[in-house]
This record gives C-alpha cells, sequence and structure tokens, in this order.
C-alpha cells in the first residue's frame, strides 16, 4: 500500500548527460553529497570522534540551487546538472508497501452482509472491469482478507476431506477384504449432504466453514451407521443364507442398532440449536449439519444399502450368466 507524501523532484539523466560519461549511480551520489552531506574528515578529540561533514547551507535546499549545482564526470570536467538530467516535480509516497517483492496497493472495505454476500460480491469483481483494469494497466489482482483466508480454508478442507475419505476406504477394504463392499458402505455418505443442505434451507441459516467441518465429521458417523447393517448381511451371508433372505434378516436384526446409534447423536446436539448465546452461534451450523444429515441418511441407509448389496448379487448374476458353466446366485 502506498502513502502520498510531499512534492518531490525527479531527476531523469539524458542522452546528453549519458554522452559526458555521467550515469545515474554518479548523479544521484553526487546530488545527495551536496544536499546530504559527505564526510570529510573524522578526528579524535578527548573521548569523543568528531565528524567533519560537507554540505550546502541548510537554506540552499531550494529548486533553484540545484538548479546552479555543478557535476564532476568521470574525465574532471564540471557541468551543471540542468544539462546533464531533466527535472520534473510530483506527488511521491511517503510509504510504500512491497508483498513478494512486488509493489502493491491495497483497497480495503467492510461488507454489508445484509446486502450482498461475499461469494456474490467476488464473483461480480472477477466478472466485473477488475480484469479489463488488469490487462489495460499491466497490474495483477488478488483478493485478500476474509477472501484468502476462506480461500486457504477450502483448500485445506478439500485435502482433509481427501484424505480422510481415502483412510475410510482403506480401512474398509481391509476389514472386509473387498474392493467394493467399501463403496457400498460409504454411498450412504452423499445422503447426509443433502440433508444437511436440505437443515440449512429449513432453518435459514447459509452454508459456512462450520457446515463443511461438520460434513466431515457427519461422514464417519454415517459409516458407522452402514458398517452395523453391511457387516450384518455378510454374516448371514457367509453362514450360507442365501443373499436376498440374507439382506431382509440383516435389515430386521440392526434396525433397532442403526436407529439407535443415530438418535443418540441427534438427541445430543438437538438442544444446541435452541441456544441463543452468542458462543453457540458459530457452532449452530455445524450441527444443523449433524443432525439433518443424520435424520435423512439413517432413514436411507435401511433402503439404499440393502438396494445397492442387490445390485452387487444383480451383476454377479449377470457375469455368471455369461459364463454358463457357473451357477446363479439367489
Amino acid at each position: 500500500m502506498a502513502t502520498v507524501g510531499k512534492q518531490e523532484i525527479i531527476l531523469e539523466l539524458t542522452p546528453r548527460g549519458r554522452a559526458l560519461g555521467f550515469s545515474t549511480d554518479s548523479v544521484g551520489r553526487q546530488v545527495r553529497a551536496a544536499f546530504q552531506g559527505t564526510i570529510a574528515k573524522r578526528f579524535p578529540r578527548g573521548d569523543e570522534e568528531v565528524t567533519v561533514r560537507v554540505q550546502y547551507a541548510n537554506s540552499a535546499t531550494t529548486t533553484q540551487d540545484l538548479l546552479n549545482l555543478y557535476l564532476r564526470n568521470p574525465s574532471g570536467m564540471e557541468t551543471p546538472l540542468s544539462e546533464v538530467v531533466s527535472i520534473r516535480e510530483k506527488i511521491g509516497f511517503a510509504r510504500i508497501k512491497r508483498k513478494n517483492g512486488q509493489r502493491e496497493v491495497a483497497i480495503t472495505g467492510e461488507l454489508n452482509e445484509g446486502k450482498i454476500e461475499m461469494g456474490q460480491l467476488l464473483a461480480a469483481l472477477k466478472d466485473g472491469d477488475l480484469p479489463k483494469i488488469s490487462r489495460k494497466h499491466g497490474v495483477q489482482f488478488s483478493f485478500a482478507g476474509r477472501a484468502e483466508e476462506q480461500a486457504q480454508t477450502m483448500a485445506d478442507i478439500k485435502l482433509g476431506a481427501i484424505i480422510g475419505l481415502a483412510a475410510i476406504y482403506v480401512i474398509l477394504a481391509w476389514v472386509f477384504a473387498s474392493y467394493t463392499h467399501p463403496f457400498v458402505v460409504m454411498a450412504v455418505i452423499p445422503f447426509g449432504v443433502v440433508g444437511a443442505v436440505v437443515g440449512h434451507l429449513l432453518l435459514g441459516f447459509d452454508l459456512s466453514i462450520l457446515t463443511l467441518v461438520g460434513l466431515l465429521g457427519l461422514s464417519g458417523i454415517l459409516v458407522n451407521d452402514s458398517i452395523i447393517l453391511v457387516s450384518t448381511i455378510d454374516e448371514r451371508i457367509s453362514g450360507g443364507e442365501a443373499t436376498i433372505p440374507a439382506i431382509i434378516g440383516g435389515g430386521q436384526d440392526r434396525l433397532r442398532a442403526v436407529l439407535l446409534t443415530s438418535l443418540t447423536t441427534i438427541g445430543g446436539l438437538t438442544p444446541l440449536l435452541f441456544e441463543t448465546s452468542l458462543q453457540a452461534q458459530f457452532l449452530i451450523p455445524m450441527a444443523i449439519t449433524m443432525i439433518f444429515g443424520l435424520a435423512m441418511a439413517t432413514i436411507l441407509v435401511l433402503l439404499v444399502i440393502p438396494a445397492l448389496i442387490a445390485i452387487q448379487l444383480d451383476i454377479r448374476n449377470l457375469a455368471i450368466r455369461i459364463r454358463p458353466s457357473k451357477k446363479v446366485i439367489s
């Protein structure tokens, strides 16, 4: 960020000045020495060191004094400053802020969330005149503050979700000794997301970062319900029972366990929805995600998971029909 400062005199070396042997560095050193002084001698006096600085008088700091300054080129010839440089005046900057080595100008503002949301504002800025201004003046723009923090948080949550889902799959594949069963167990997770969205709509809350954090936690709870049902069905099939009767019997056996697993969590979180304290307002979106996502997914897990296992049976039977030497499973 740059802050407007005092009037400045800008000296730019001319082609004539270069021809006379001057450089930007030599001109700058001689002008600085004239007005800020240069140390001519140092000598001790008692316990102190005395410094002799040679410079123009403090009163000789006008533009005319600058024009009357003579510079010495490498060959020793003195030339008026006005013949070496071009002089112009402008308002300078009192402070210049840089980020990653690039000069930066920051524009800040407070968002009125009652009229527009952060996502809508950013989309409007990106689709508006900012890209045109950037291309016209050869500058780059980026969004910092809350927008930068949200982008970083979203990236971290995305990475965490990928790692979490991959870990769940690996553990389930190891436990069930199957590459397809984990997909059946994890198929209930999207239904929890639907329930969370519906819950936010019904209660009038916006989706937030805490909503996404709640979805990560919800995924683990939903997998628990699904594991209870799938493991029971697998045990019945391993005991020699036909697949369809095993699906029906497993659903009957684990109906109470699945409901209790979900209802205890829902019952524990429900009071948080009615809390009015300021601290609780940050946690309510997470509670909504857990409660509504778990409620919808619990109902669907009793329908979707058995259906997916039956679909697996149909696919297996189809593969067997392609190879007639095998007996069709019922």
